[in-house]
């Protein structure tokens, strides 16, 4: 009798186990979508929805390539970041968590209020690096440099383009990881894009200078003025440099190291009015020069004309390049503008 009660207390605690492992095991499969098979953020799609940030739709569906509205990342950012909010039902679902993220400042109040548009990058940028951390304007630069942001290529970052709800997963997972002050890889060509964009210079990025005279404008004759528009630095060592395509490099000398130079890009405008017509020409060459090297380059495209003859009123805009030794550029650039030395970039 005893054996026979042993067998089925053993055969009813088997059972039961095996219940609570199919059950278990039931619980912890993953969800499937029907359209994120094979998809490149399949994985991670996954691992949103494991820690409850983001949801597919009804249909079973997950729609990773669709462009994601402001509503739509505004929540999951809230969410991911373990804030709680009421919920509230209807249209208006999405206001509790806009709410909440202004109250933490992480909105900031220019943002627009048209939730249910798609997203823009420079507006993902904003509200990422203001929720890593809060005292950040939350600019593009700003959201790069801590590696939230990556380019689309290595010189467009694509501000007021739109990003699909995988990538905004992407984004959300690095949103998460500098939170908890692990140290994001950072897009090298997207912080020289970043930088170029907010002040018109890479020197930061290139040389740690600190860029000076960008805007200001010189006067070269009655009527005639030159403005400093951008300072660009380019590495020839790096066959990826998107900078060095400007140079025609058939005039590259071959006894120039590049790996002991770097590429200087000074891009300005001239401009003559009626005032300035029958000025004495001006020959760049002659008159905005890097100093500290004698390796002036031709350039394949946006070139600034190498000889303006003042016959008319007119407005010439582009680069003058030249080979700078590293020695001497990690220390500062300085040009010859109108025959006054001019310091562009330094320590």
């Amino acid at each position: 009798m005893k054996k026979k009660v042993s067998i089925i207390l053993c055969t009813v605690l088997c059972a039961a186990s095996v219940g609570y492992d199919a059950i278990n095991s039931s619980a912890q499969s993953p969800i499937k979508f029907v359209d994120t098979s094979q998809h490149w953020a399949e994985q991670a799609i996954q691992t949103a929805v494991e820690k409850k940030y983001v949801d597919g739709y009804e249909d079973g569906s997950f729609k990773p390539d669709l462009p994601i509205s402001r509503a739509e990342f505004i929540k999951m950012l809230s969410s991911a970041v373990g804030e709680k909010v009421e919920k509230v039902e209807g249209n208006d679902w999405f206001v509790p968590y806009v709410k909440r993220l202004k109250e933490l400042s992480v909105i900031p109040m220019e943002f627009p209020e048209r939730s249910n548009e798609p997203l823009q990058r420079f507006e993902m940028a904003m509200l990422s690096a203001r929720s890593v951390d809060k005292a950040l304007k939350g600019t593009m630069l700003d959201a790069v440099k801590i590696g939230l942001i990556h380019g689309v290529s290595t010189t467009d970052l694509a501000p007021y383009g739109t990003s699909t709800r995988a990538q905004a997963i992407t984004i959300i997972e690095r949103i998460l990881s500098a939170k908890k002050g692990e140290k994001l890889p950072v897009d090298k060509y997207a912080d020289s894009a970043a930088e170029i964009a907010e002040t018109g210079s890479n020197v930061v990025t290139m040389l740690g200078l600190k860029p000076k005279e960008i805007g200001t404008t010189w006067t070269y004759a009655d009527g005639v003025t030159v403005k400093l528009n951008k300072l660009i630095v380019a590495d020839p060592a790096d066959p990826e440099d998107p900078y060095m395509k400007l140079v025609d490099m058939s005039t590259w000398e071959p006894t120039t190291s590049k790996t002991d130079n770097k590429v200087i890009f000074a891009n300005f405008t001239v401009v003559a009015t009626e005032d300035g017509v029958g000025a004495p020409d001006m020959l760049p060459v002659q008159v905005l020069t890097q100093l500290g090297t004698s390796n002036y380059l031709l350039m394949s495209e946006q070139a600034l004309t190498r000889w303006m003859k003042f016959n008319k009123p007119q407005t010439h805009e582009g680069y003058v390049a030249y080979a700078l030794p590293n020695r001497i550029a990690n220390i500062a650039i300085v040009f010859d503008i109108l025959n006054n030395k001019t310091t562009l970039a330094s320590k």
